[in-house]
């Protein structure tokens, strides 16, 4: 705190400043990282003792591009160090970073519980002039009162008089991580005026694409739910149109590629759901907010519903389809292409892609599994059954769902799932990689989210 804003950032750059990052998981770790490439003595610390074994050999846990390598590269030069003892790596951090994970319970409800965790460990090491950046998604006011209530009750210090406090949302995208943190503007919001100018200091070691500086740290919490919420929004409402697409003979794909010649039209494509850790989980920490102020956000729950009932959608197309070729779901070996939430990526948090297995083996089907970016292990380690490739996957399947858009899944050959499947067999298209016609030309029977040309 006592350092003059011009040298922060050269400090960290020559290492004399250690950054302690606070949880390292598909954000945190990446984080250090890049703080590492940028000449920081870092300190990396996680509650899981496994994660932390895995790191200080070199490797990584996480499967995240070039992450490898930089983990390899800095716990190799000894610039980053990753450790579970929280308290003690708090005691020498100058610049803590907080990236724990924010969740929901079973009742929906925000779960704070890793956030007042670490705050309080951190509060026991917290060190007079110390600066703390919150990066963890939450609702609005819970920097200044869970994080900061929690560090200052359990280090006796204040926050703006004795150690900085400032709050910048993570805006990343698994798959792309290290390239978002770089490259995205980032949101900041501060206690005080020094607060604000340090955190911008040190994050500009790391982020070239500028800082947004909020009125308050109220305001960038919210930013953050804004643009989370917006695009689940954005995505309830292209599958409320795909529904009413099916029943009306309408193919969605074409209506939205029209719609979208018009400027002020942004149509998403719809699916079977809505996946990974922020869609599914940020609304609801708004919406608790909301409720909290007595503020009803309606529209965001009935988006958070539509989403949510589209693995159903797609269990029903699936079952009305194998009944026009004369077969039941109960019985019925179906082949699921895709466990990950978003195409091209190697994550099934909150993927619907497993709601939908889960709800196919509650109705009887023989379900296999086919994911590229998955082993047949790692699929089978997680429970479910699986196949080493795709051409053995669709071996005499009476359906074939496709959930997500991996660029295999665009290559299909539909002629070779002709005759690799079963007689009188189903492709449902939740993702939308398959001309209808071409599939129907073949013999096969087509179902696909909002394709209602070909769903009666």
């Amino acid at each position: 705190m006592g350092l003059k804003l011009s040298k922060i950032a050269d400090e960290i750059r020559k290492g004399k400043l250690t950054v302690c990052i606070v949880g390292l998981g598909w954000m945190g770790l990446p984080t250090a990282c890049l703080f590492a490439e940028a000449g920081a003595n870092v300190i990396g610390v996680d509650i899981n003792p496994r994660a932390v074994e895995i790191l200080n050999k070199g490797e990584s846990h996480l499967s995240e591009p070039s992450l490898k390598q930089l983990v390899k590269k800095h716990i190799g030069s000894g610039r980053l160090v990753a450790t579970t003892n929280l308290q003690e790596a708090a005691s020498k951090g100058d610049v803590i970073i907080i990236v724990v994970p924010t969740m929901i319970d079973r009742q929906k409800k925000p779960d704070y519980s890793a956030v007042e965790d670490a705050s309080r460990e951190i509060g026991k090491g917290l060190r007079a002039g110390s600066m703390v950046i919150f990066e963890s998604t939450c609702g609005p006011r819970v920097t200044e009162t869970i994080v900061k209530e929690t560090l200052e009750k359990h280090s006796g210090l204040k926050a703006a008089k004795d150690f900085g406090l400032a709050y910048s949302p993570i805006r990343a995208t698994s798959g792309r991580i290290l390239k978002d943190l770089q490259e995205y503007p980032r949101v900041v919001g501060a206690i005080d005026e020094y607060s604000m100018e340090a955190a911008c200091a040190v994050l500009s070691t790391v982020v070239k694409g500028g800082m947004i500086k909020t009125r308050d740290m109220r305001t960038a919490e919210a930013t953050k739910l804004f643009e989370s919420v917006y695009r689940d929004l954005n995505i309830a409402l292209a599958n409320d149109f795909a529904i009413f697409c099916e029943e009306a003979g309408i193919d969605y794909v074409k209506a939205m590629e029209a719609a979208n010649t018009q400027p002020y039209s942004h149509l998403h494509f719809p699916g079977v759901g809505v996946g990974g850790h922020c869609l599914p989980v940020y609304p609801y920490l708004l919406t608790e907010e909301a409720k909290a102020l007595g503020v009803k956000m309606a529209l965001v729950k009935q988006a958070r519903r539509i989403n949510e009932n589209m693995p159903k959608h797609a269990l029903r197309l699936a079952a009305q389809g194998l009944r026009a070729c004369g077969k039941a779901l109960a019985r019925a070996k179906v082949t699921v292409l895709g466990l990950a939430y978003r195409a091209n990526a190697k994550e099934t948090r909150y993927s619907p892609a497993v709601e939908l297995i889960s709800l196919l083996k509650r109705r009887g089907s023989r379900v296999t599994i086919y994911d590229p970016n998955f082993s047949s292990a790692e699929v089978a380690k997680m429970g479910y059954s699986s196949e080493p490739n795709l051409r053995r996957a669709i071996e005499k399947a009476d359906c074939l769902i496709i959930t997500v858009a991996h660029d295999e899944f665009k290559q299909l050959n539909i002629r070779q799932l002709s005759t690799r499947m079963a007689k009188s067999s189903l492709v449902v298209d939740c993702a939308q990689v398959l001309d209808p016609s071409s599939v129907e030309k073949t013999g096969l029977t087509y179902r696909g989210v909002g394709r209602g040309t070909w769903s009666k």
